[in-house]
């Protein structure tokens, strides 16, 4: 027992062996609970139903090492008498260390939810937007995550963090004016994805243009016009401008003007409205409401009016329908004898 008292720089022998003990202990904990996270916990949790139980095991299982390590050192020296200058560091930078394992724990947490329940939505959706605004803000939470662990350890070491915040706060106004530009577009990318104006592959029409949907970003988003140009819009832009959804249109309206010359018939006016209004009816891809008027004396024509809506099955499928009623319009006015007009003069000329 006497020698368990031989002061070695101001440190009994006992109390060398105490801390030692704590290394030794902490070791051999961290390897047990490696063990017993390989041997038991992972096949217990691969057997779960739940997929958070996979995840919290595989955030903490590197950082929850080096706690247990970090936090056996930390209780061991208690055992030593250390200069007080000494001793202040090593008791912070303990403290420092399982900070900054929780920081760890808590960046695999959110990398593990990413990948576990954000990431197949993600993949799911029609748009690309959310797979391009997934990863930025991914990236701004880490380094959320990182700032408060760094500010967290700093404080606990004693470190005045309250001017470290004012100058991040001077220096944040300042990088938040000069990328204003960029957080209005991305906040507008957000709100453009939230709102659903419009999606990939619709047909829009705005201030600036007309065209289709070709990737929604997180800054802009590009359109292909019908001249195959592509235009590269702001997202802000968009947001601030009215836009029209062709392909959001239950059914699309068809407006044309037949003209029939002016010496045609009563009846064979009356006759025509009845071919067009029988045509568009029995036509599968029109729908009501259906309109046939004798509508007005035109300079060259007697003008009947037709409106009917076309089924939104497309672009393609609507000029199809149009095409095949006016062949069929054409083909019924032929066998009928009714002429279309066309601009005509009739000149007089008079001998004196």
């Amino acid at each position: 027992m006497d020698i368990l008292n031989t002061l070695i720089f101001k440190n009994t022998l006992y109390q060398y062996i105490s801390f030692s003990l704590f290394v030794i202990l902490g070791i051999l904990l961290m390897k047990l609970y490696r063990y017993v996270i390989k041997r038991f916990l992972r096949d217990l949790v691969n057997k779960s139903r739940i997929k958070f139980d996979d995840i919290l095991l595989d955030a903490a299982e590197f950082p929850g090492m080096i706690f247990i390590l970090a936090a056996s050192i930390y209780l061991g020296l208690k055992f030593l008498t250390l200069p007080d200058n000494l001793h202040t560091i090593l008791d912070n930078s303990i403290k420092v260390v399982i900070i900054l394992c929780s920081t760890w724990f808590a960046l695999n947490l959110l990398d593990d939810i990413v990948e576990y329940y954000i990431q197949p939505i993600v993949e799911a959706s029609e748009t690309k937007f959310d797979d391009q605004l997934i990863s930025p803000l991914r990236k701004l939470l880490k380094i959320l995550i990182v700032i408060l662990g760094i500010l967290t350890a700093l404080k606990t070491i004693g470190y005045d963090i309250t001017a470290l915040l004012a100058g991040l706060g001077i220096g944040g106004l300042a990088v938040a004016l000069a990328a204003q530009d960029t957080i209005k577009n991305f906040i507008a990318g957000i709100l453009i994805f939230v709102d659903k104006p419009f999606k990939i592959k619709d047909w829009i029409k705005f201030e600036g243009g007309e065209g289709i949907v070709e990737d929604i970003g997180v800054r802009s988003t590009k359109i292909r016009t019908f001249d195959d140009s592509l235009i590269v819009v702001p997202n802000t832009n968009l947001v601030n401008v009215n836009i029209e959804n062709f392909s959001e249109m239950r059914k699309r309206r068809v407006l044309v003007y037949i003209g029939l010359t002016y010496d045609t018939p009563v009846e064979k006016i009356k006759k025509a409205k009845e071919i067009i209004r029988e045509i568009i009816e029995n036509h599968p891809g029109t729908l009501p409401p259906i309109r046939i008027t004798f509508y007005r004396f035109n300079t060259y024509s007697l003008d009947i009016r037709v409106e009917y809506f076309v089924r939104n099955f497309g672009f393609d499928y609507y000029l199809n329908t149009i095409d095949e009623i006016n062949f069929k319009i054409k083909e019924a006015f032929d066998r009928e004898s009714i002429e279309m007009a066309f601009p005509t003069e009739t000149i007089y000329i008079r001998r004196d």
